[in-house]
């Protein structure tokens, strides 16, 4: 049985996490490294990568996106509310 089945509550916030690019040039070879080598289906966007998380897990996920692609990650939990840039 899955947990999400037996909780009352609603699920938690999620925020995108992810990679902005300058351009395409990398973008569907690093999203496929992505889902490849950590089993994210992250999403594509015209210059980003990105997925949507919890508060909790957005740090292991940016350092994981930085580390497999060798770009600077975005955490969305991070920027103030009003400064969410759409990719």
């Amino acid at each position: 049985m899955n947990i999400a089945d037996l909780v009352v509550a609603h699920p938690p916030e999620r925020r995108d996490v992810g990679i902005r690019y300058d351009n395409r040039l990398h973008l569907v070879e690093d999203a496929k490294k992505i889902y490849l080598e950590l089993g994210v289906p992250c999403e594509l966007h015209e210059r980003s990568i990105s997925y949507a998380v919890s508060k909790h897990a957005a740090g292991w996920y940016a350092g994981a996106f930085e580390r497999l692609t060798g770009h600077p990650a975005f955490n969305e939990w991070d920027e103030p509310a009003g400064s969410r840039a759409a990719g």
